[in-house]
């Protein structure tokens, strides 16, 4: 049995192309998948494949961002040298290390066996109240700057 060259040429326009069809389903399911993450950060879908795609890379961006400069934030503290003295444990939180400096260096203050002694660890707290008071202002100066920018990249990206 021979195929006619007629009917070889009418098959060959019958056979859909799977490489298509494929890239298709592979973008719909992965558009689905986009839709959803951004549902999660609770950022609204445009119904676009390419300009969800893009939101969702900038909202994990900007997450990644602000999670590197908490993390790097929390590691430093200004008046770590004072707490190795006192050979306390550096946590990382401004706040509980300071109230923890604090509370060591009233317990020094009161424990004090001469003047000398006193000045020494009264020095000492004045030097991590004013370390850790500019410590403060900073971090606010920083999170208004940060807040500025979320609010501005909000903006940009229609959320």
């Amino acid at each position: 049995m021979s195929i006619s060259p007629i009917s070889s040429s009418m098959m060959s326009m019958y056979v859909p192309s799977t490489s298509t069809t494929k890239k298709t389903a592979a973008e719909e399911y992965e558009h689905q998948m986009i839709i959803q993450q951004l549902a999660a950060y609770g950022v609204s879908s445009t119904g676009d494949y390419e300009t969800d795609k893009t939101r969702l890379e900038v909202v994990e961006r900007m997450i990644q961002m602000n999670e590197s400069q908490k993390s790097s934030t929390r590691q430093s503290i200004p008046f770590e040298d004072v707490m190795n003295t006192l050979n306390l444990t550096v946590t990382g939180d401004l706040d509980k290390d300071y109230d923890t400096t604090i509370d060591k260096l009233d317990y020094e203050i009161d424990m004090a066996y001469s003047d000398e002694e006193k000045e020494y660890y009264e020095a000492l707290k004045d030097q991590v109240e004013s370390e850790y008071n500019s410590s403060k202002k900073d971090s606010i100066s920083y999170y208004s700057a940060a807040s500025q920018i979320s609010n501005m990249n909000r903006y940009m990206l229609g959320i």
